[in-house]
């Protein structure tokens, strides 16, 4: 496990910001002041969280959010050899990767906002801060659809969800200008290179595909997935152009946490359709019914 806790130091805000070290005060500003007051002075860990700033304020709600995250993840491990029945065991597996990707989110925000991380962006935090809630809030949709209880505590994971709001409110504020300005349309963020990618026609970017997938053959796959499948599974900055020619897909395409880069490029709207077939009422979660989806970031658990 690892924690970030040097404290990156943002622009300047107002003097009461600057200079208030009262949590009690910190916390009212958040969506769930109770539990970031209770978690942010601990008696137990003989603690008082006392911020400057709002960039150190972010900062120990990421990290309380983190403790508690991890207090979910081992609650629901434990629950692992009592899961009995189809549902149990599916909704299980799934909270299992979910909870793991959320903790690893959380972990990859305190690194980035470190003081001595060049790589992150406010805006990149709030991406991962994101990730994380939507990780442990498709547990839970998962559960009440199956009608599966005992896979995560329930005081506990109200705890993570409302801590991770609470950061992803103090990071909303500290989104910069450059963050919400626009270049040709597009934020600031969004490379040269990208832009360009994404205002080329669908006939520019069928000639820069590495891949051709086509039911009747034409193209060097007849499934998406196997052409997913047969991409480098490096992380790259570089696109991996995959076209997909005319026709209904009827398939649930899984992305590998290791392919960050994959542009799925259609014919056209109405013209390539992915279409799954699973359903909540077909006894599978939310999270498995995704017709496009991302696999989960496999931990091994010595990285906590």
């Amino acid at each position: 496990m690892f924690f970030s806790f040097s404290l990156f130091l943002h622009q300047s805000y107002s003097s009461e910001e600057e200079t208030s070290d009262d949590i009690n005060w910190w916390c009212s500003t958040t969506p769930h002041p109770e539990p970031c007051k209770y978690f942010m002075v601990d008696a137990a860990l003989q603690r008082t969280f006392k911020p400057t700033c709002k960039a150190e304020f972010r900062t120990m709600t990421a990290q309380v959010a983190l403790e508690q995250a991890l207090l979910v993840q081992n609650h629901a491990k434990s629950m692992g050899p009592h899961c009995r029945g189809k549902r149990k065991k599916l909704v299980w597996m799934d909270c299992d990767k979910l909870i793991d990707n959320a903790i690893l989110q959380l972990n990859r925000t305190l690194h980035g906002i470190g003081s001595n991380s060049t790589f992150c962006t406010d805006f990149d935090a709030q991406t991962w801060l994101s990730a994380s809630l939507t990780n442990i809030e498709t547990c839970l949709s998962g559960s009440n659809q199956l009608n599966v209880s005992n896979i995560l505590h329930p005081t506990l994971s109200t705890n993570v969800s409302q801590l991770i709001s609470n950061s992803l409110a103090v990071n909303g504020e500290l989104v910069d200008s450059q963050n919400s300005t626009e270049i040709g349309g597009f934020p600031s963020w969004v490379t040269s290179r990208e832009r360009k990618l994404l205002q080329s026609s669908t006939r520019s970017l069928a000639s820069k595909a590495i891949f051709v997938v086509a039911q009747d053959g034409s193209g060097k796959f007849r499934s998406i997935q196997a052409a997913i499948n047969a991409a480098p599974n490096k992380v790259s900055d570089q696109r991996i152009i995959i076209y997909i020619k005319k026709g209904v897909y009827r398939e649930n395409v899984a992305i590998g946490p290791s392919m960050s880069n994959i542009m799925l490029v259609g014919a056209g709207l109405r013209y390539t359709i992915i279409t799954g077939s699973q359903s909540a009422s077909g006894g599978f979660t939310t999270y498995s019914t995704a017709t496009v989806g991302m696999l989960p970031i496999s931990i091994p658990s010595s990285v906590y």
